[in-house]
């Protein structure tokens, strides 16, 4: 008997009981209601946006004509900095072109011979002032082929 009192206690204790099983489902009323405690949301660390860059400016561009006897460019003011200088000749002869500080012959961008009809670009980096375009061919200059631009600040 001691053994089946002994088998009983501990099969007893082996089974878990309705309301341990089921903590929901009891029929007894406690004197407090349930509480539900939650912890709060983990934070995130969020993580700012970078900050936001002005745009770059714009690419300023230049057209100079070439002809025989006179130099045009496609505007006489630029804004200062990073210039696309297209040389166009539409002459019949060859011609380079010279772009240059008007007060500094020393700081300049040059031009390879251009044949008739060709076109060349370059790009070009101009601080403000007064630039002076010209044909450096034997004489042109002389003959016309020189003109000034503005470059602003």
């Amino acid at each position: 008997m001691r053994r089946a009192v002994a088998i009983l206690a501990v099969t007893l204790l082996a089974i878990p009981s309705v309301s341990t099983a089921h903590p929901r489902r009891h029929r007894h009323r406690h004197r407090d209601e349930h509480v539900r405690v939650s912890a709060p949301p983990p934070t995130r660390h969020v993580v700012p946006p970078p900050p936001v860059l002005p745009p770059p400016k714009p690419l300023a561009r230049l057209q100079v004509v070439a002809r025989e006897w006179s130099v045009v460019p496609s505007r006489l003011t630029l804004p200062a900095g990073r210039v696309v200088v297209e040389l166009a000749n539409l002459g019949q002869d060859p011609h380079d072109l010279r772009i240059e500080r008007a007060n500094d012959p020393t700081a300049g961008f040059d031009f390879t011979l251009a044949r008739a009809g060709a076109r060349e670009s370059q790009g070009l980096q101009l601080s403000p002032g007064t630039w002076k375009l010209y044909c450096t061919l034997p004489g042109h200059e002389a003959l016309g082929m020189r003109a000034l631009i503005t470059v602003g600040g």
